[in-house]
């Protein structure tokens, strides 16, 4: 007995096993791996940004003049409460020139022959003004000039907001509203006088311009709606938005910028009620 323990001692050490030796180093790597893996998941995790989710519904409508015309998008449900200021708005659309002495249309777009395919859209940036040049009545075009569609509309929006004069309010514009349930993105065609242009009252038509219905579906430049003039609908929708008719599509893409990531794409049917 005194023997064997006398073999597993030399020069004053313990000899440890080789068997043992590695099981303990297997340990210590294993460990070390664990935590290495952690670690570098904390940071990938950490460094990623989740994008929101949001359902809504969305209507194009053309009814031939500013009398319920334009882009309107209600938000159903969303993940979390999405501040405009982190999006994009992507439109984009193909359709046959009916009526190319539209005074909102682009020289080389008026060269187009009537029944000729072609296509349209336009990109909305959050507090990057695209309005330009009319008058809507209650307010006066410098004003409009500051402006950004889509405006906004309900949630906690704001008591101020004025759905038929949302120039005035800056709570209103393109990237300062939040989106959440209930919120409605809306960008109508201009042509009533008074400011009577959401939905459109009957016999407000402002006969000095815009899409006023003196010349169903097609803009009529003036004293209120000069050349160059952009108003919501063409904004959002871009210019020879008047063109489509019912049986045409508009594509809606809604972009989330902090992940670039595409939180709402949709083929939208245009309709002329």
């Amino acid at each position: 007995m005194h023997y064997l323990k006398r073999m597993t001692r030399k020069k004053g050490e313990d000899a440890v096993s080789p068997v043992v030796g590695v099981m303990l180093m297997l340990v210590v790597c294993i460990i070390i791996a664990a935590v290495v893996s952690g670690f570098a998941g904390g940071l990938v995790s950490s460094g990623q940004q989740k994008s929101p989710t949001i359902s809504m519904n969305v209507n194009v409508v053309n009814s031939g003049s500013y009398i319920g015309s334009g882009f309107f998008a209600t938000v159903n449900s969303v993940s979390q409460p999405i501040a405009t200021s982190q999006l994009k708005i992507v439109t984009t659309w193909t359709t046959t020139m009916k009526i190319n002495t539209s005074d909102d249309l682009t020289s080389s777009q008026q060269a187009i022959a009537e029944g000729t395919v072609f296509s349209g859209g336009n990109t909305s940036l959050p507090n990057v003004v695209n309005l330009a040049g009319f008058n809507p009545g209650m307010r006066a075009a410098t004003q409009v000039t500051n402006s950004t569609a889509p405006f906004g509309m309900g949630g906690d929006i704001g008591a101020n907001s004025d759905i038929t004069d949302p120039y005035e309010y800056t709570q209103d514009q393109f990237g300062q509203y939040t989106l959440q349930q209930g919120v409605t993105m809306f960008a109508y065609a201009y042509g009533a006088s008074g400011g009577m242009a959401l939905g459109g009252a009957p016999g407000n038509a402002d006969a000095n311009g815009g899409y006023n219905g003196i010349t169903q579906y097609a803009y009529a430049t003036g004293t209120d709606f000069p050349t160059g003039s952009v108003d919501p609908a063409m904004a959002v929708l871009g210019g020879g938005w008047e063109q489509l008719r019912a049986g045409d599509t508009v594509h809606v893409k809604v972009i989330y910028t902090p992940t670039g990531t595409t939180i709402f794409s949709k083929d939208v049917p245009v309709t002329e009620a």
